[in-house]
């Protein structure tokens, strides 16, 4: 993954951190909503992308619930095959 294949929209992030809030409120997910705050702040960043990356693959069981209920989280996890290489 080499750069975000979405742009990174806040109000989705703050949708997806209130419906895992909401729906599978857990303290494993506190490592999540942290990376998630920083998006839109440094939506360029690709450590952190990294780290969102890395969040949401130590998250085992939990991961399936995320992207469940948190579909913005796949989004920007996700390449875009299309997209010409910069």
């Amino acid at each position: 993954m080499t750069r975000l294949a979405h742009a990174i929209d806040a109000e989705r992030i703050e949708e997806a951190i209130s419906m895992l809030q909401q729906y599978v409120d857990s303290d494993q997910l506190a490592p999540l909503f942290s990376v998630l705050r920083e998006l839109p702040e440094h939506p360029g960043d690709q450590v952190l992308l990294a780290r969102l990356s890395a969040v949401v693959n130590d998250l085992g069981v939990l991961q399936g619930a995320v992207l469940t209920y948190a579909p913005a989280i796949a989004g920007l996890l996700s390449d875009d095959p299309f997209a010409e290489d910069e």
